[in-house]
Formats: C-alpha cells, sequence, structure tokens
C-alpha cells in the first residue's frame, strides 16, 4: 500500500486531561480536549477488570479480516441492498499482507452464501481498499487498488452468481521521484452508479514528488459505460475533480479517503475534506457531464498550506477544521447532505518539520444544501461549541450512563492511527424522502475502555435520524453496536472453561471495538443495512496486519426504529450497577395510542416486577411541560394523559424507575 502523504514531515498527537471549562494553550506536540455540550469529567482509570475470552464470534458477522486499516479517513460505499431483498458486502480482506484484497459476502434474501472463516476474496491479484455497487439490470461491480498499477475492477452481470470478470484500469501516467520512473497506480476509490453509468474517484501515485498537473496525490473522476452486450465498460479519460487543476494556486494536494461520492439519478456529487485545505462540493445533474463547484467550507488554514511558512498560532486555541473522515447522501430532490468530522491543527513554529492535531476534539457536523456555507473569517467557525450556537446540528461522545457527564479519563490513549480523526467521526449516510439516516463511530464513555491491555479507549457505533430532511435529529442517538452480551454485569456467573453450546449461546464476548461503520444507502422494505467492524482491541495493528481475525458485522432495523433501537437513554439510564456493566431493563413495549393525540394519549407499558416510578414529557428543546409519579404493577400497565392543554406539537414521554427507562415520542395535534 502506498504511504499516505501527509502535509508535513511528521505529526505529534498525545492524550492531555485538562480542566473541564477551561482549555488549556498547550505545546504543539499536544492535543487538546475541548469540552463541548455534554461535561466531560476526569476519572481514574478502573483497576483489575475482569479478563475476557476472544474466541467467540457474534452472531452477526459475516465476515473475517486480520487486516485492521479499512480505511484512511472516510468510508466509501461497501454495503448495497437491492431492491429484491438481497444484499451485497465487501472489505478489505487478509490473513498476511501478500494475500490483501477485496472480502465479499452476499445475502440471497434467506442466508449469507459464505461461511466464516472463508467469505471469500474477489481478485485474483493482491488488492484492497474495496468499494461496491449495483451495475446495470441486476448486476454488481467491486473496485479495489493494486497499489502499483492501477484499480482492479471486477463485475458480474447477475449479482450473487457467476464468476467475476476481472480488468485493470490504469491511471494517468505520473512520474513518480521516488521510484525513479512513470506510475499509473490508482489508489483509495470511491464509487457510486446510476445503472450502465459508473461514477468513479482515486488518487493518483501518493510518493513525495508525484505530480499529476501541478497537484499532488491527485483527486481524478473517471466516468464509464457499462456494455451489458460484452460485459465490459468503456471509460472517458479522467478529470481532475473540482477542477482543481486549474486552481493551484489555492490548492496543491489531496489524501486519501478524505473525500467521498453518491448519485441519485443524474445527481451525482463528490465532497472533498481534508485537514489542511478547504471543504468542496463538486456537483453534477446531468450523469456527470458537467460539475460545478461549492467551496462548503473555506477553511482558515492558508492555501496551499506549507509548514515552513504559514504560521497558525495557538494563541487563541486550535484552527478547527475537518477531520478528513466525511459521508455524503443525496435525496430524491437532488440536494446534497454532507456529515463531517471535526478536527483541530495548528503550527506555531515554522520550518521545524512539525505540526499538530488536536484529537481529542469531539464533534461530527451535519450539513446540507439549504444550509450556509462556511466563510473562512474566523479560526473557531468549525469550533463545536460555535457550530452549536449557530444553529447547527453536532454529535458528540454519548453519555452512556445518564449521569450527565461524558468521563474524560486519566492518562487514556487515542489509539496511534485514529489521531487523523476526531473522537466522533467516520459518518456514513442515507436518505429516503424527507427522512436522513446518519450512522457514524464515537469514543465511548467509562467504563467501556480497554484497562486489560493497551490503556487505549474503544470506539462504539452509533446512529440518529431526522424525518424532516436534515432540519432536526429529533429522537434519541441508537447505540448501534451494543449488546447486552458484549456489555454485561455478572462477569463472575461463568465457567470460563466451559465450551458447551449453553454457554457459548449467552456467552459474554467482552468489551469491543466497534468501528468503520457503512451504511447501504437505500431503504428497503422499511430497513436500513449497516456493517462495520468488530475486534477485540482497540487500535490498528503496526503494519495493518493483526495476530487476531476482525470480525465484519451485519445489522439491519426497521428504519423508523433509528434513534429509538438500542436508545442511549432507555439502555443504560438507572441500569448501572457499578463500572463493571449494565443490567436488563425492566421496562419493555412502551407504545403510545392514539398518536398524533388530541385530548386523551394512553402510554401502555409492560414491567417485569412492581415498581414507583416517574413519568416525564418534555419538548423537543429539552424542557419539562409535565410530570407525574406512578405506581407499576408486575406485567401490563396503561397510564391517562391529558394533553389537552398541551400546544400542538411533538413531545417526548419518558417513564423512569430505578431499573430502567423507556422513552417514546407523541405528537399532540
Amino acid at each position: 500500500m502506498k504511504k499516505l502523504l501527509l502535509a508535513v514531515t511528521a505529526l505529534f498527537v498525545a492524550g492531555s486531561a485538562f480542566a473541564q471549562t477551561t482549555p488549556a494553550m498547550i505545546s504543539k506536540k499536544q492535543a487538546e480536549r475541548i469540552s463541548v455540550s455534554v461535561p466531560m469529567h476526569q476519572q481514574a482509570i478502573p483497576q483489575n477488570l475482569p479478563a475476557f475470552r476472544s474466541d467467540i464470534v457474534p452472531s452477526s458477522a459475516i465476515g473475517q479480516t486480520y487486516y485492521d486499516l479499512q480505511t484512511n479517513g472516510s468510508i466509501p460505499q461497501r454495503l448495497v441492498n437491492y431492491p429484491d431483498g438481497t444484499i451485497g458486502a465487501t472489505w478489505t480482506t487478509a490473513t498476511s499482507s501478500a494475500t490483501r484484497g477485496a472480502g465479499y459476502n452476499y445475502f440471497n434474501g434467506t442466508s449469507w452464501a459464505n461461511e466464516l472463516p472463508n467469505a471469500g476474496r474477489i481478485e485474483s491479484v493482491r488488492g484492497g481498499w474495496p468499494t461496491m455497487a449495483a451495475l446495470g439490470d441486476n448486476g454488481e461491480i467491486v473496485i479495489s487498488h493494486n497499489g502499483a498499477t492501477g484499480l482492479i475492477v471486477n463485475l458480474r452481470p447477475q449479482k450473487g452468481t457467476g464468476d467475476w470478470i476481472e480488468s485493470t484500469l490504469l491511471g494517468p501516467s505520473v512520474y513518480d521521484s521516488t521510484a525513479g520512473a512513470n506510475s499509473t497506480a490508482l489508489l483509495w476509490p470511491a464509487m457510486a452508479t446510476n445503472g450502465n453509468t459508473i461514477h468513479l474517484i482515486a488518487c493518483t501515485e501518493s510518493d513525495a514528488g508525484s505530480y499529476y498537473q501541478g497537484i499532488q496525490t491527485c483527486l481524478v473522476y473517471y466516468r464509464g459505460t457499462f456494455n451489458p452486450a460484452d460485459n465490459t465498460i468503456a471509460w472517458e479519460n479522467p478529470r481532475i475533480v473540482g477542477d482543481m487543476g486549474n486552481h493551484t494556486d489555492w490548492f496543491n494536494s489531496f489524501s486519501g479517503d478524505a473525500y467521498n461520492i453518491a448519485c441519485n439519478g443524474n445527481t451525482v456529487a463528490v465532497v472533498v475534506a481534508d485537514q489542511w485545505s478547504d471543504a468542496f462540493l463538486w456537483k453534477s445533474t446531468d450523469n456527470g457531464v458537467n460539475f460545478t463547484t461549492t467551496t462548503v467550507v473555506n477553511s482558515f488554514v492558508p492555501d496551499n498550506f506549507n509548514e515552513e511558512i504559514h504560521l497558525l498560532d495557538t494563541t487563541n486555541g486550535p484552527t478547527y477544521v475537518t477531520d478528513g473522515a466525511t459521508a455524503i447522501a443525496i435525496d430524491n430532490n437532488g440536494k446534497v447532505h454532507l456529515a463531517f468530522g471535526l478536527a483541530g491543527v495548528n503550527n506555531p513554529e515554522l520550518g521545524d518539520g512539525y505540526i499538530s492535531i488536536y484529537s481529542y476534539i469531539d464533534g461530527l457536523l451535519y450539513w446540507n444544501e439549504d444550509m450556509p456555507i462556511f466563510p473562512g473569517t474566523d479560526q473557531k467557525q468549525l469550533s463545536p461549541d460555535s457550530l452549536i450556537n449557530a444553529g447547527y446540528t453536532v454529535f458528540s461522545r454519548t453519555d452512556l450512563d445518564g449521569d450527565g457527564s461524558v468521563w474524560y479519563m486519566n492518562s487514556a490513549e487515542r489509539p496511534e492511527n485514529y489521531h487523523r480523526i476526531g473522537m466522533t467521526s467516520q459518518p456514513t449516510l442515507a436518505v429516503d424522502g424527507n427522512n436522513v439516516y446518519l450512522v457514524y463511530s464515537s469514543v465511548l464513555d467509562i467504563p467501556f475502555y480497554d484497562a486489560n491491555t493497551t490503556g487505549m479507549y474503544f470506539m462504539g457505533v452509533f446512529g440518529v435520524k431526522s424525518t424532516d430532511g436534515g432540519a432536526s435529529f429529533e429522537d434519541g442517538i441508537s447505540w448501534l453496536s451494543y449488546s447486552k452480551y458484549t456489555y454485561y454485569v455478572d462477569w463472575d456467573i461463568y465457567d470460563w472453561s466451559s465450551e458447551s453450546t449453553e454457554w457459548t449461546s449467552e456467552s459474554i464476548e467482552n468489551e469491543m471495538e466497534n468501528i468503520y461503520p457503512s451504511l447501504a444507502q437505500k431503504v428497503v422494505d422499511g430497513n436500513l443495512s449497516l456493517i462495520w467492524h468488530n475486534d477485540y482491541f482497540p487500535d490498528n495493528a503496526a503494519g495493518g496486519i493483526a495476530t487476531n481475525p476482525t470480525n465484519v458485522l451485519f445489522l439491519s432495523i426497521p428504519a423508523d426504529q433509528l434513534g429509538l433501537y438500542n436508545n442511549t437513554v432507555e439502555i443504560p439510564q438507572g441500569l448501572w450497577i457499578d463500572h463493571t456493566g449494565i443490567a436488563d431493563n425492566t421496562l419493555s413495549g412502551m407504545k403510545l395510542y392514539p398518536n398524533p393525540a388530541a385530548d386523551i394519549a394512553n402510554v401502555a407499558i409492560s414491567s417485569s416486577e412492581s415498581a414507583n416510578g416517574t413519568m416525564t414529557i418534555t419538548n423537543l428543546m429539552g424542557q419539562m411541560v409535565y410530570t407525574e409519579n406512578v405506581a407499576l404493577n408486575e406485567g401490563e400497565n396503561t397510564i391517562r394523559v391529558n394533553t389537552s392543554n398541551f400546544n400542538a406539537g411533538v413531545y417526548m414521554i419518558s417513564i423512569t424507575t430505578n431499573k430502567g427507562t423507556s422513552t417514546q415520542k407523541l405528537i399532540v395535534k
């Protein structure tokens, strides 16, 4: 794999703990933790946590790989759900560096075709960084890079069956000053399709001094046309994304995976969101024939940033930037929806060969074309606090124990290979009508922390939805990677030597790393489909090849349950026994009827025991409009609520006992 070219010769990032209310000014060889919407408190690392087993494969696993590094930043399309209920999935797989390639599995509507651990590799040669899309009437296409001579293109005219048809797409010839020869390498592809039209972006040679039309690691766009008569693709000549070849006075380099692509009908859009340059949108409404460029974020980082001549002082803290992990989706009206991870950078000393990245900044920004662009007049324009104050939606680490704060742990480390991205990042998007679905990874709250082995934070996968085109995200946050068997309280009740079927079916998998989510961009039969990567240790293995396999997990949930399923309010609030896990919620099955309500709303809820609790009703601003003490019987309960004095609108009804919380949305008309 080619090495990712950075803007300078070295990066220094290290974790430090700071006071909650006063972000400190620090040296460039440290990282700053910025307090945002949820308070963050310091706590000592928990000691003597239980050991865990690492030989249990989750039942939702559809693939395995020993290759940890799945992206340098953004996640390209790797999961496709077809209208007939079938699904295709791909990822970088490997048992060693030499065997790296595109892993693949196919769901035929009933079961996944390949059993573990043999969920197969596609290419005939070494590959990696695959991206996947539908092709033609009923086909599929997977494109990956081989790191040397171009992109490996594999297609099948009938998805899920038959031999793969393999070809190579060479990039434009670029002189590689490291190798002393011309290179046709294309790296880190991302792809979207519209019928027989393929929209593909990838980077040219990344070695130092390898310029294509004046740009280092140049991002180029290819449009291809699939011919089903002979199963070939005719590729047009490449174009530089954003027409940046005409703007080298302010843009001189791209970075691998700091971009993404989507299409919907004849609308095609590419987003580029690197740390050291502007973030821009390149959009076509005629199926990739013509494009226009919109600068979404005019970065406060100077154009053509050069560490030797451009000072980024720390007097006012870091300069806030997009972190290189971005997602894109297009709705049926052609409107583009984006999400950016956020980070901070500075360069307080010229010419010393170092810059700083503030990876403890916590924020994920949602943006669409109805919203203003960012002019670049303020180094804090992308700070989470500034964005929230300006009315933007910013997601951050989730309060998983319901205590009103997120723990920042003394001496805890961000995994080294995640330092490029912020603490909440790696977004993936889908839209369906007026619904916007956003999934992302985020550093977990205490106690989900690998205290026993690496001393690093774990990541988790979360999801939210908007039902008004992205204007608001009114439901809760789903902890999609949560499993009561993964995060369990009663560690001591199991016989760790047992290999019985009964034990395995109720196994503790242990606290795990869950990262690299990829959300299929279509809702099929009312369901969302998602994959992510799950293993036992934070960070990526040195050289990319791990000693233990990573599982590729699959999840399908009703789209209307995103924000309600595994809700981060319902799961943990009131359920924490101590700093080892979560007990079972005694409340379940909460339903509201009628909904919408006019004068009376009935709240039906089941409790596994008799308990006293509290019912609260809040508006979307989080303001309490009603509260009542309730006595719950074991079994089914119904509570009547007089809503005649409520203003028309959306409310959240919660019932809480000392053993659980359940929440649902109520509409009053």
